[in-house]
């Protein structure tokens, strides 16, 4: 609450104030009358209204109402009331102690309820002397999560009866706008109505202004409270609600103000790039700067210009800008059940760009309900890492780009006006709901390069990818990939470079266990070049991010590259089900050698030895778990190499975990000897021969459960070892008999 407070040596002449009872929470108020004759001066509930303001001039408190007339003591009426400014001769102090005084006396508001009167006291140190003094503030507030970087605002509804209070992407626009008088926070779309806890529900809403006792307040831990709950952001996605919780110290309970965020950079210096990843106190400003630029006015500058040359680039002032129609395509959404694995989001990108600083307006039909309206989210660039300074690529190293470069708009039907500050590709982000289509007006953008594989021509390509907007997108049947527009204009063949990406999705697919029979999920891989990623050369993920000081997705070679197929594979793993207890970093690289198989015919873990070098530490004692990440991976590949049905065992594995009920998959998620045994089991039936004797010489153990049911199907028990070394003459399993069974396949 001290925050609150306005120190002596703060109070500004001529600056309108509010007079707030530190401990009634309400404010010195002329409640009747509007001259010394007939004014009755007392407390009432801060409303925002200037009967309750009052100018400090000299020593006076002048009358918001009415400056001709101030505030004096006067006997027999409450004991204080209107004067004649002209010919008073008071003097009020605020002093070191919060009291307002007159000589010896200050103003007090006395215990008995309902606590309207205010009266002339000796003074003394109790809360009932005790005062705020708050500025008049025309300027809006807004309370930002500490956690999820959006604002409290109201999301659907206009009054209390139904408007829904919750979180959304910081925009700048009314419904986000928070007035605070005293400790009311009323809302910037009606400021009749303010922010209210709602005990039934425990989360807030609306109430009236005039008759609201709520009294909210920043604690010393940047929580935002109400009595004795703060006010939190649970973590499940999509993080639009907001609740009354037991105070914690989780980031999710942190708020930061508009107007602190804003009075901490008045003496910081711009951020030059790079800089040390161990500087927080620049990596904290550039944030700030980021957020209050998203809450600036769009009608005024950027508060604060962004390095947008560095990444994603500049679009040039004298470039056309231009107004298009989009259809936008919420027909189908989501998927239709759970693949148990990393799938595409409803993305729908445009060929459009959004220059930096520039605002457009995406009008959408004033037919469409709130409720569809919600559905729809504006994005500006692909480029989703928010880089940190924990962040792997940037610990102990540099920010070479701005921490965030892509920004998130919520849109209401009609028009929603949207500023971009770093730029960015316009997509379009759907969640689920109602299925429909619906057609957008988008005005005061520029064209971007855009090629669509079997549709654009060489001949376009050679035209398109001159346009000027510094990302390109490159859209196939199974992926998009968002370039450099530098890069992209290097490409003489963009038909080639796209079939090789679609190439290794659809063998990812196929590796993961779909085909006709069982079809992918839908949507589109995304795989995206950025100028700095937070964690290794390239991460997994929607979109997949790769950083283009290694891995330029321009260059033909890129899809062909182990670096593709692994972390794309990442992407269809059955991680929690059984991939994460048998390696993450192993059981991915199954899809790697699967398409390293099929284009090259050959195999890393043989040219790099890594098959003999596993056995010889299993025949010297290494178990599984002590295995490296190419040690647990040469377990399962011995396997897939020892029986005939090959890589139809790792396909089926996939299949049957995503046949699995959610009751089945949530209780195997809960036990990692159930993933084991989950393995054990199905390899075991695919390749028609009971493992338990290879599982027995890795040292990886099974449940007699697991064992006991894989022996009642009466299965010949493999050889425990299933070594595959390059001196065995190449074969595959016929018989188990057979010596020479356990053979390597051939390299080229």
């Amino acid at each position: 609450m001290a925050g609150l407070v306005k120190k002596r040596n703060q109070l500004k002449d001529g600056e309108a104030t509010y007079l707030i009872h530190q401990n009634s929470n309400t404010c010195l108020s002329v409640t009747e009358g509007s001259s010394p004759e007939d004014a009755v001066v007392s407390m009432a509930k801060c409303a925002n209204i200037q009967n309750q303001q009052w100018i400090k001039s000299s020593g006076q408190w002048l009358w918001g109402e009415n400056t001709a007339y101030c505030l004096v003591p006067v006997d027999g009426r409450n004991n204080v009331g209107l004067g004649d400014a002209k010919s008073s001769t008071i003097s009020w102090v605020f002093d070191e102690d919060e009291r307002i005084r007159l000589g010896s006396d200050a103003l007090e508001v006395p215990w008995q309820e309902p606590r309207t009167k205010v009266v002339l006291n000796p003074q003394n140190d109790n809360l009932s002397q005790k005062w705020w003094i708050d500025a008049v503030n025309s300027e809006p507030e807004f309370l930002i999560n500490q956690s999820s970087n959006t604002c409290v605002g109201v999301r659907s509804g206009s009054k209390p009866s139904d408007a829904v209070v919750g979180m959304m992407q910081n925009s700048g626009d009314k419904e986000q706008m928070w007035f605070t008088v005293g400790n009311s926070w009323q809302w910037g779309g009606n400021r009749a109505y303010c922010l209210a806890p709602d005990y039934n529900t425990r989360s807030v809403k609306l109430e009236d202004t005039a008759s609201s006792t709520a009294s909210w307040y920043m604690d010393d831990a940047e929580r935002f409270r109400i009595g004795s709950d703060a006010l939190d952001v649970p973590r499940p996605e999509p993080r639009t609600t907001v609740i009354l919780y037991y105070p914690n110290d989780g980031l999710h309970q942190k708020w930061w103000k508009f107007s602190d965020l804003k009075a901490g950079l008045e003496e910081a210096k711009p951020a030059v790039y790079p800089f040390p990843g161990s500087d927080e106190t620049t990596y904290k400003q550039e944030l700030t700067r980021g957020l209050l630029n998203e809450l600036g006015s769009k009608s005024e500058p950027l508060l604060y210009p962004r390095d947008v040359a560095t990444f994603p680039g500049t679009v040039g002032s004298s470039t056309p800008r231009v107004t298009r129609k989009v259809t936008l395509d919420l027909s189908v959404l989501g998927q239709n059940r759970d693949f148990r694995m990393t799938v595409p989001k409803d993305w729908q990108l445009t060929d459009l760009y959004l220059a930096e600083g520039d605002v457009c307006q995406v009008i959408l039909p004033e037919t469409l309900s709130e409720a569809q309206a919600l559905q729809i989210t504006v994005r500006i660039g692909a480029h989703t890492d928010w880089l940190q300074p924990n962040s792997p690529n940037v610990s102990n190293k540099y920010f070479r780009r701005m921490p965030k470069v892509s920004e998130v708009f919520d849109v209401k039907p009609g028009v929603n006006e949207i500023r971009s500050q770093y730029g960015g590709n316009l997509i379009f982000v759907f969640s689920e709901g109602e299925n429909f289509t619906v057609d957008v007006d988008i005005t005061n953008v520029v064209e971007a390069p855009y090629y669509r594989y079997g549709q654009t021509s060489n001949a376009e390509w050679d035209t398109i990818k001159m346009k000027d907007a510094p990302q390109t997108l490159m859209e196939s049947d199974k992926c998009v990939v968002v370039i450099a527009t530098t890069d992209a204009r290097g490409i003489a063949s963009p038909g080639e470079l796209m079939s090789r990406y679609d190439e290794i999705v659809e063998m990812l697919n196929y590796a993961a266990g779909f085909d006709e029979s069982e079809m992918p999920p839908r949507g589109k891989q995304w795989l995206v070049n950025d100028a700095q990623i937070t964690a290794g050369s390239a991460h997994a993920g929607f979109p997949a991010m790769f950083w283009r000081v290694y891995y330029n997705m321009a260059d033909n070679r890129t899809p062909y590259d182990w670096v593709s197929w692994h972390e794309l594979g990442h992407n269809y793993q059955q991680r929690p089900y059984w991939a994460g207890v048998y390696g993450v970093e192993s059981t991915v690289n199954l899809f790697s050698l699967y398409i390293q198989e099929k284009l090259f015919n050959s195999d890393r873990l043989e040219e790099q030895n890594s098959y003999a070098t596993a056995a010889d530490k299993v025949d010297n004692g290494m178990t599984f778990d002590e295995g490296d990440v190419w040690d647990q991976l040469v377990f399962l590949m011995e396997i897939k190499h020892a029986f005939p049905e090959g890589w139809e065992m790792f396909r089926q594995l996939n299949r049957t975990t995503r046949a699995l009920s959610d009751d089945e998959a949530k209780y195997l998620t809960e036990d990692h000897q159930r993933q084991i045994d989950h393995v054990y089991k199905n390899l075991s039936k695919s390749v028609g021969y009971d493992l338990v004797l290879t599982y027995d010489r890795w040292g990886l153990s099974l449940s007699q459960e697991a064992k006991d049911e894989i022996e009642q199907l009466g299965l010949e028990k493999a050889p425990g070892d299933l070594s595959h070394r390059p001196t065995k003459k190449p074969s595959q399993v016929t018989d188990m008999s057979d010596a020479q069974m356990y053979t390597p396949c051939v390299t080229p």
